[in-house]
């Protein structure tokens, strides 16, 4: 295809989905150059506009969620917990409401992030053989959603994983305008939708993050600048639209927070936009809550307005968009709690608890018995994790660095932060799969990293600053634990600025003797990824030389952390004091 062109194809729309509907899909890549012009394929007629569009009221209810991370439901100690149920009792109902109005359309989208974090990650399988399903994609479907973003977390799994579920079970496109050259998913995701229901033509655009990118080694894909692309394509698709969207997993805006925003978040390209060009923003990837009492003024960016639904399916989205002779404005914004309402049983009954049956013999298999350590408690990881030495850290240190070696990685330390752990373990009691789930729910990999000694001297040192201390607020500063081949001490003074690391020893020798030379450092691809709000207070408020460990040289593995972890707990028998979970006095703290 020429460059600086799209092609138009027509598409079957979700038959669950918005009624009266077409589905035109945008094909080709708009990175490169500004789109000058769209081209149809053959048999394909621009959709015109609806001839009575200037002289009635037409509204379009737009139902969005964002970071589902596969929780459909939740397996509890009190029984299922519906959640996507609850969703589609919501749009079922407003479907019925307005099916015979032919002025108000209900469209439903995610903002991506539709899998990991949740026990029907496992329905995906290990490999391409071992595919069973994609829940999300495949209740979605049978929901009635309309269209979905590419998010970073998609991705997690491989994209050829990600390909095999767009196959099979996704009968709604999937989005991304700035993400190019993965070959497993060439033709399975578009740049753009035009979706007319009822006459209304609605130009969706998808974008998706860069940051807290997996990527497989053969993947080869690219996420170019989003702000970039989208003025390549402005200028073309507004035209042919009455509504314009931009379905974003780009992040609320660029600030420290939960996740990495890189380049734009929503807040940014809106600044970057001709005012009230797009007619709205359906944002996710830093699981934002926006607009919870109606749409704020501090969310209206350049006249266009930004919505966005928090994560795990607590909140519901809706936004009314108004066409009324000849102007465009969204006129209601509202979240809803998502357990005030019903449950739609029949989609429970027929969509949901088939894969819950699917999914319940993997959550509640045996992996062996859990260690009598009060470090291994919920409470232990939720208040104490990163005050001190922990026998769970020193357990899952333990763990990476023997199976890194059974994996031929000459490993010769591992370190782990808190951001590994969500909580404990059910102490002296039986281990499950989804004890061992629930505690590190997302897909990070395995990261090979390689330091000098004295750059293991300044993390070290680096890492004391980062300890929880008494009488302080516990916030997450990525404090680090390290395998049993370190041992130092930490000397506490009168404030953070007094912190020292001191008596540091690698195999039993001093670190000061090995300054020159390199070592080979296990880890997670996600290791300090949520602690830029404190370490901007660090370095601008408190002074501190904070060490950014993810700037020293490294590679991520095709090894998933919670993977080979199961397999070192199975081969253990559990989380056993043999296995690694006791202390050993690697980490004293004394008052210097």
């Amino acid at each position: 295809m020429t460059t600086g062109t799209l092609r138009l194809i027509k598409a079957s729309a979700n038959p669950y989905g918005a009624d009266d509907s077409q589905l035109f899909l945008f094909v080709g890549n708009p990175t490169i150059a500004p789109v000058r012009e769209i081209i149809p394929d053959e048999g394909v007629t621009l959709p015109p506009p609806r001839p009575d569009l200037a002289d009635c009221v037409c509204r379009l209810k737009v139902l969005h969620i964002n970071d589902l991370h596969g929780h459909i439901a939740r397996f509890t100690p009190q029984g299922d917990q519906p959640i996507l149920s609850r969703i589609v009792s919501r749009l079922r109902e407003l479907r019925r409401r307005y099916q015979d109005d032919p002025n108000t359309a209900v469209l439903a989208m995610s903002a991506g992030d539709d899998l990991v974090g949740a026990i029907f990650d496992e329905l995906m399988g290990n490999a391409p053989d071992s595919f069973a399903l994609h829940a999300g994609y495949r209740l979605y479907s049978a929901a009635g959603m309309d269209v979905s973003v590419l998010g970073n977390h998609d991705l997690d799994l491989g994209a050829e994983a990600l390909a095999q579920a767009i196959r099979k079970d996704a009968r709604f496109p999937l989005l991304s305008a700035n993400l190019v050259s993965c070959r497993h998913l060439a033709g399975l995701y578009y740049p753009a939708a035009l979706l007319v229901t009822k006459g209304i033509r609605m130009g969706i655009i998808g974008l998706t993050t860069s940051g807290e990118i997996h990527q497989m080694p053969d993947s080869n894909l690219q996420i170019i600048n989003p702000v970039r692309v989208i003025h390549n394509m402005l200028g073309a698709i507004r035209p042919l639209t009455d509504i314009l969207i931009i379905l974003s997993h780009l992040g609320h805006r660029m600030a420290p927070g939960f996740a990495v925003v890189r380049d734009a978040g929503d807040v940014e390209l809106a600044r970057s936009l001709p005012s009230g060009s797009v007619h709205l923003i359906v944002g996710g990837h830093t699981h934002t809550i926006l607009n919870e009492q109606g749409l704020s003024f501090n969310n209206i960016v350049n006249g266009i307005p930004i919505v966005q639904a928090g994560t795990l399916g607590r909140y519901l989205g809706e936004v009314d968009i108004t066409l009324q002779q000849g102007a465009v404005a969204v006129t209601h914004v509202r979240l809803t709690h998502t357990a005030n309402l019903p449950v739609d049983e029949t989609f429970e009954t027929e969509a949901v608890q088939p894969l819950m049956d699917m999914a319940r013999p993997l959550f509640t298999r045996s992996l062996g018995r859990v260690a009598n350590h009060p470090d291994l408690s919920t409470d232990a990881v939720r208040n104490s994790f990163a005050a001190g030495e922990s026998a769970l850290a020193n357990f899952i240190t333990e763990a990476l660095v023997a199976r890194c070696r059974v994996n031929g990685y000459d490993a010769d330390l591992a370190l782990v932060d808190a951001s590994v752990v969500r909580q404990g373990l059910p102490v002296g009691g039986n281990l499950s799969f989804g004890d061992w789930f629930n505690l590190m729910p997302f897909a990070d990999v395995l990261r090979v990293a390689w330091i000098t000694g004295q750059q293991m001297q300044m993390l070290l040192q680096d890492n004391a600053c980062r300890i929880d201390l008494r009488g302080e607020p516990h916030t997450e500063r990525g404090f680090l634990h390290f395998s049993r081949q370190v041992r130092y001490t930490i000397e506490v003074g009168n404030g953070r600025k007094d912190l020292r690391a001191t008596h540091i020893t690698f195999n039993g020798i001093p670190l000061e003797q090995q300054l020159e030379r390199s070592f080979q450092i296990i880890c997670s691809s996600f290791v300090r990824e949520l602690v830029a709000p404190w370490e901007k207070y660090a370095r601008s408020v408190l002074g501190l030389p904070i060490m950014d460990i993810n700037r020293v040289t490294h590679v991520d593995t095709p090894l998933f952390f919670r993977h080979e972890l199961v397999a070192y707990i199975t081969a253990n028998g559990g989380v056993t004091e043999a296995g690694g979970a006791r202390r050993d006095g690697r980490l004293q703290i004394v008052k210097g």
